[in-house]
């Protein structure tokens, strides 16, 4: 008889809390976990097209050279490195920020879908 009780309780009643427990998970933890998720992605966005380094030497010369012509030239050059570093890393910003909305939303198209 014990038997039937463990395999009741394991199977019938372990099962109902997980499936009655997962909205509260989904929409605490586990929106914990992916918010920590896409973040540490849009910041490997941003140390992967190194802009803090570019900033960092946007009026510096290119190769330590010094005159005008090369500080116009490494300027337009830093310019337009950094700008369209930029538009990548809204790109970038706004995909991840659609999958954090995406996390959100999914279960309640599901269940939506599903009536």
């Amino acid at each position: 008889m014990t038997a039937y009780k463990i395999f009741i309780k394991d199977l019938f009643l372990d099962t109902l809390w997980e499936i009655l427990y997962f909205p509260f998970w989904w929409y605490s933890r586990g929106l914990k976990k992916a918010a920590l998720f896409c973040w540490q992605r849009i910041k490997g966005g941003w140390r992967a097209l190194a802009l803090s380094i570019l900033l960092r030497n946007f009026f510096k010369p290119m190769y330590g050279q010094r005159g005008w012509e090369v500080y116009l030239l490494s300027l337009n050059t830093h310019f337009w490195q950094v700008g369209w570093r930029f538009l990548f890393m809204a790109g970038w910003f706004i995909f991840w920020l659609f999958i954090l909305f995406s996390w959100l939303v999914l279960p309640i198209f599901v269940i939506w879908q599903l009536i």
